[in-house]
C-alpha cells in the first residue's frame, strides 16, 4: 500500500470504504448463516429414503422418534427410536406418502409398517 492509501484511524471513512467494508461483512455474516443453517438442518434431516434395493437390509432410524404402524397409513402400535433399525420388507406408495414393510427391531421386535424417509 502506498502512503496515500493510508488513513489514520481517527479519520472518517468514506462511502466507498465504508460500502466495501459492509459488502464484505455482509458476506461473512451470510457465509457463517449457511454454514450453521446447513450443519442444523444435517441434523435434523434430510434423511436417507429407503429404495427397492434396500429390500432385506437393516437400516437404522434417524428419527427422533418414528411409528410403528399396523398398516400402511394405519394406527401406531409402538415406536422405533433413534439408532434402532428396521428390515425392510417391502416398499409402498400410498396416501401421498411411502410407507415401508418390514420388521422393527428395538423396543417394538415385530412386524409393522414405517413412514419412509427416516432413515441414516
Amino acid at each position: 500500500m502506498t502512503a496515500s492509501a493510508l488513513r489514520h484511524p481517527s479519520e472518517p471513512m468514506s462511502r466507498a470504504a465504508l460500502a466495501g467494508v459492509l459488502t464484505a461483512v455482509t458476506a461473512v455474516l451470510t457465509a457463517l448463516m449457511l454454514a450453521l443453517t446447513q450443519s442444523a438442518a444435517y441434523a435434523g434431516g434430510p434423511y436417507r429414503w429407503a429404495h427397492d434395493g434396500n429390500i432385506g437390509q437393516r437400516l437404522t432410524v434417524c428419527a427422533q422418534t418414528l411409528e410403528v404402524r399396523s398398516s400402511y397409513g394405519g394406527s401406531a402400535f409402538g415406536r422405533l427410536t433413534y439408532g434402532q433399525t428396521f428390515t425392510m420388507h417391502q416398499n409402498y406408495a400410498e396416501f401421498g406418502s411411502e410407507y415401508v414393510r418390514g420388521f422393527a427391531w428395538g423396543d417394538v421386535n415385530a412386524e409393522g409398517f414405517v413412514q419412509n424417509g427416516w432413515f441414516c
